[in-house]
């Protein structure tokens, strides 16, 4: 096992000595003295410290955005870390520059880096991005200034630059993918007697550690991560130490993406648990759109290109956004542990606030997606700002109408308890009714009844009820949508 990290800084191979909580944020600024990166909240919501990664998976190099504050410097092993000071070459600006300079878009210059690393891993990784693309990986890039308008236009400028996608790709990065491509991958273990960290490259690696080094996985010792962005925020932000911060990001079987379509089957999304939510955006479009649009509105894309499904589930928040939408189509977890695997729904795996079904040393492997059996499904969520920001309630609704009567419902509420709340009572009443107003207005007494919300800063309890009563509705009136004649105009 490695003790020391070997990446690629701009094109150039790093050999380097990271403690376990160190982050890419740290490392840059604080040992190698690569200043541009700049720290903002420290807490992945403002861009200021955003870098680009590339990563193999798949047989090639994947670029990504990410939030330097937020992402373990002993994560880069084999991986490409672009900054700023690799933008520019030979004394001549990287057209994205130009574009934002030409755009008037820097100001203060305080995001700039941030933003021009946020473009160039959307163009590295899509040669024609849309409108929408460009918003979606802009989204986590916080202003001060308030330049957005300025910002929206550089790829406007690009093009009167006549710069094609290729001209946009730093000169080093075709002989350092060759290196990655041929890069043999290793187990990372480092420890300095107080924090360790522990990156396996298989599950039989990982299950082997767990046997070896029981000192350090015991008790509450041990903390699995993927993108590991809340763990972070506990440990930097609120003094939640592990001994042991256990990354299982590197493990290719957790990586895979595939579909139950077999004879005597039932039709199933499989989401491997590294699986990160930009993959989920872009891969459920077409067989689960809704999950798509969900996870769209979660964090932005700099946490959504390292965080997962498999850790919004398991890191237990009541207001977690893909829980409910999973709970109401009944998804169920595989859990993976030293005894072997086992399968849990989701609507058992919840036993508290923080408290859940797997074992401290067993792993979320997969998550098991029904597909097809209900015609409408929808997600709901209140928060202060309409994406990247956490809900004050959510709710998903799953239903199975026929000449219209509601033959089939499944109803999950999250903001409104300890955990996310799967509710049966409501998802009975609403069976065998007609799909009208009235019957969804007639569940707001019984839906009551399945939920207590407490008050925070979010929201009063009496604010929560209310809520989730109007969400309920909100359902009803998503579907009427739906069923809106096209062309029609309201």
């Amino acid at each position: 096992m490695k003790k020391t990290i070997h990446f690629f800084l701009n094109g150039n191979l790093k050999e380097v000595q990271v403690k376990a909580e160190t982050t890419v944020l740290e490392l840059l600024r604080n040992k190698l003295e690569l200043n541009g990166i700049k720290e903002g909240c420290g807490e992945g919501d403002c861009g200021a410290c955003t870098v680009v990664i590339g990563e193999v998976r798949e047989g090639r190099v994947h670029y990504k955005s990410v939030t330097g504050c937020l992402y373990l410097a002993a994560k880069l092993e084999g991986k490409h870390l672009i900054t700023i000071e690799g933008l520019a070459e030979k004394g001549k600006l990287h057209p994205i520059q130009e574009a934002i300079l030409s755009s008037h878009a820097t100001q203060c210059g305080f995001c700039t880096p941030g933003v021009s690393l946020s473009i160039l891993a959307l163009y590295l990784e899509r040669s024609n991005p849309t409108k929408e693309e460009f918003r979606r990986y802009l989204e986590g890039n916080l202003c001060r200034c308030t330049g957005y308008d300025s910002i929206r236009k550089v790829p406007e400028y690009l093009k009167e630059l006549s710069v094609c996608s290729e001209n946009l790709r730093p000169s080093f990065l075709e002989a350092t993918e060759e290196q990655q491509l041929g890069f043999i991958q290793e187990d990372v273990f480092v420890d300095d007697g107080t924090f360790a960290y522990y990156s396996p490259v298989s599950e039989e690696h990982l299950i082997e550690f767990l046997s070896t080094h029981k000192e350090l996985t015991g008790g509450n010792n041990l903390r699995y991560i993927n993108g590991g962005s809340d763990v972070l925020v506990g440990i930097k932000k609120r003094n939640q130490h592990y001994r042991l911060l256990l990354d299982i990001s590197r493990i290719t079987s957790l990586q895979q993406i595939s579909y139950q379509d077999k004879p005597q089957e039932a039709k199933a999304l499989i989401l491997g648990g590294g699986v990160s939510l930009s993959r989920v955006i872009d891969s459920t479009r077409e067989s689960f759109s809704e999950l798509s649009a969900t996870v769209q509105r979660m964090c932005s894309e700099q946490v959504r290109s390292s965080a997962t499904v498999a850790g919004n589930i398991v890191n237990a928040s009541p207001v977690a956004d893909t829980v409910p939408l999973l709970m109401a189509v009944d998804a169920v977890l595989t859990l993976q542990g030293q005894e072997g695997e086992r399968s849990v729904p989701l609507r058992n795996f919840f036993h508290g606030y923080k408290q859940t079904e797997n074992k401290p040393e067993e792993w979320i492997a997969s998550i098991c997606v029904p597909l097809g059996e209900y015609n409408f499904i929808n997600f709901e969520k209140v928060s202060k700002r309409k994406e990247v920001d956490i809900a004050a309630v959510n709710s998903a609704i799953a239903l199975k109408i026929e000449e219209g009567i509601i033959n089939r419902a499944e109803v999950a509420c999250g903001g409104v308890g300890a955990t996310t709340l799967y509710l049966p009572k409501t998802s009975r009443y609403l069976e065998g009714k007609e799909m009208k107003e009235e019957t969804f207005l007639g569940a707001f007494e019984v839906i009551n009844t399945e939920a207590t919300p407490i008050g925070d800063v979010r929201g009063s309890a009496q604010y929560r009820s209310a809520v989730m009563q109007n969400l309920l509705l909100k359902h009803y009136l998503a579907y009427e949508r739906s069923q809106e004649v096209d062309g029609y105009e309201e």
